[in-house]
């Protein structure tokens, strides 16, 4: 996976594992998972996205795309949560989340480079949509400086339908993200017909890095009822303590907005 070559030199100094985060952030949840099934010790940098923490040259020094989660590990850099995963995973192998044989490993890869490209047209899509408050959408003066520090066009663009003057989520783009979600989550219905684990009947990466998503799109009103098994995966994960102490604490815990 990429390393980042951060302009927020401090960082580099920074030994240990720190982790860059959000509470409510669906992809910051799969790394502290990740963390808590490793049992690896981790220094938390909490980011409010309410109070546009990420947006600042000092967070943007870090992550160029400004997006949680970050994390730094004796001075290396890597940004996107799945490749987080996959640099955890590699440096601390033991105990292993990809034990299964040479050709399900295409397979752990294919459901993290799935969750990663439908996050911004499937989860974010549909959560805009449903909690389109007035409170989410950045001042004039934030929406400035998110754009003069956002070098990504899809970030630019996503934002833009959310927070220039007039522009908003609608039913038809959150129908659009609804059936690009519906489509995997059937595929996945079909997989855990008749195996506990998304790939090879193990528990590994895959269901790590997704079965937070269900945790946030649960909370966002979306409809699992056609999923009875991948109902009862999300099941047997969620009552895990390691799950409950990184992914339902994390997000239940009240932050101060003012």
């Amino acid at each position: 996976m990429p390393l980042i070559e951060p302009t927020n030199r401090e960082i580099l100094d920074f030994r240990g594992i720190h982790l860059y985060h959000a509470h409510i952030s669906n992809c910051s949840a799969r790394v502290r998972f990740l963390l808590e099934e490793k049992k690896l010790s981790w220094e938390s940098h909490h980011i409010l996205l309410a109070k546009r923490e990420n947006i600042t040259e000092q967070y943007f020094g870090i992550n160029p795309k400004g997006v949680v989660p970050s994390l730094v590990h004796d001075g290396k850099v890597i940004t996107e949560s799945n490749d987080i995963l996959i640099y955890l995973e590699e440096t601390f192998p033991d105990p292993s989340f990809r034990n299964v044989s040479k050709e399900y490993q295409i397979e752990i890869d294919r459901w993290l480079r799935i969750s990663g490209e439908v996050h911004m047209p499937g989860i974010k899509t549909f959560q805009y949509y449903k909690r389109n408050a007035k409170a989410m959408k950045k001042t004039k003066e934030e929406v400035t400086l998110y754009r003069q520090l956002q070098k990504d066009p899809a970030y630019l663009a996503f934002h833009g339908k959310h927070d220039l003057p007039g522009q908003s989520f609608t039913a038809q783009d959150a129908e659009v993200a609804v059936n690009l979600l519906n489509g995997h989550f059937s595929e996945m219905e079909f997989i855990l017909k008749e195996n506990q684990w998304l790939v090879g009947n193990t528990y590994t990466l895959a269901d790590i890095s997704w079965s937070p998503t269900i945790t946030t799109l649960k909370r966002g009103g979306f409809d699992f009822i056609q999923f009875p098994n991948l109902m009862a995966w999300y099941d047997r994960i969620s009552i895990q303590p390691s799950f409950k102490m990184s992914v339902t604490d994390w997000y239940s815990k009240t932050w101060d907005k003012n």
